[in-house]
């Protein structure tokens, strides 16, 4: 058999299948049979495969496409909710801390404000017992024998001596205690949802006060605050978090003594402040930095993190409109960046 093609007499194209059959004499037979329509429908059919094909290489790609958006979505979601969740929770510690520090307030200031009067009524008694002591020689024998020997077995030196000490060591850690409750008040200012202006160098100072027990006696803390640093337009209780999560994270990465340094200044060029908290702790692997800021990712021991400090943080940074970075050599120890703007992007635009 042999397919030909030819044309009809009115020009139409045909497929013919050619059959030869020999005959005697040398002679051949010739058959001639019309596939034209079969042609026709197997081209169509093979038409529409190919636009079947290709519709599902379509299909396929498009599912593809949609479901690594609904990866992402969902990724996304999850991380919000997970931010919502820790900002409730930091709302309500805010609350809380502020309670606390009020109701702390008052006892401290009964005892830091009384406490000079307990000095100067020591003192007064004091100067009494000295005007008796004067008037000893007078008194007969017995008694005064009966004084001195109580006043051996009071140990009467040493008491006036440690009551003066006793009297300095509360006026001391009453203030402390005072500085300390104006420290929490300061750190769980929210101001509700109405941006303020703040001074950060004040807020990481704050901020190294509460953590002043993670780093006693071991880390040194070294500041560069290159004044003036104008005030950011921000929300303090979500800022001041920012700093705290990256100072603790700094002081907990540092294994026995070491150092943070802590620079503040204007970025220059640019209306933005910048600052750059560098600690001498082990450093991040390479290979886990970029992981850092994801939800849930830690490499604390169970129970010792959650993993949202620095997706947190992240977050309300570039909710400001700023960046935070980190650059680590591992055994080098770790470089947080935080660029903040004068005024979030929307605040600049809307007073454009």
């Amino acid at each position: 058999d042999e397919i030909r093609a030819t044309r009809g007499s009115d020009g139409e194209e045909l497929t013919l299948v050619v059959t030869s059959s020999p005959l005697p004499g040398g002679l051949l037979v010739e058959s001639y049979r019309d596939v034209t329509a079969d042609v026709r429908i197997q081209r169509k059919y093979k038409v529409l495969l190919d636009h079947e094909r290709r519709a599902k290489e379509i299909l396929e790609k498009t599912v593809r496409e949609r479901t690594e958006e609904l990866r992402a979505a969902n990724e996304e979601l999850k991380r919000t909710q997970a931010q919502l969740i820790h900002q409730e929770k930091m709302s309500s510690l805010g609350r809380l801390v502020a309670g606390i520090a009020h109701e702390l307030n008052n006892p401290i200031n009964f005892v830091y404000g009384n406490v000079d009067f307990l000095g100067r009524y020591m003192d007064d008694l004091l100067e009494l017992i000295s005007l008796y002591q004067c008037a000893i020689e007078n008194v007969d024998r017995e008694t005064k024998e009966r004084i001195e020997a109580k006043k051996d077995e009071i140990e009467f030196d040493f008491l006036v001596e440690d009551s003066r000490k006793l009297i300095r060591s509360i006026r001391s850690g009453a203030e402390r205690t005072a500085a300390i409750v104006r420290d929490l008040k300061a750190f769980s200012r929210t101001g509700g949802g109405e941006l303020q202006e703040v001074d950060l160098v004040v807020g990481i100072e704050t901020t190294l006060n509460l953590i002043a027990p993670l780093i006693k006696n071991r880390i040194a803390v070294q500041k560069d605050f290159k004044h003036p640093i104008p005030k950011v337009l921000c929300h303090p209780g979500h800022i001041n978090q920012v700093f705290m999560n990256i100072l603790t994270n700094a002081a907990q990465a540092i294994r026995g003594d070491g150092r943070i340094h802590v620079t503040v200044a204007t970025d220059p060029g640019r209306d933005m402040v910048r600052v750059v908290v560098k600690d001498t702790g082990p450093g991040i692997p390479a290979d886990i930095q970029e992981k850092i800021f994801d939800p849930f990712f830690t490499t604390k021991e169970v129970g010792e993190g959650t993993g949202l400090g620095l997706a947190i943080s992240e977050s309300i940074v570039r909710a400001h409109g700023g960046a935070i970075t980190c650059e680590s050599v591992e055994g080098e120890g770790a470089t947080f960046v935080v660029t903040l703007p004068f005024k979030p992007p929307e605040k600049a635009a809307a007073e454009r």
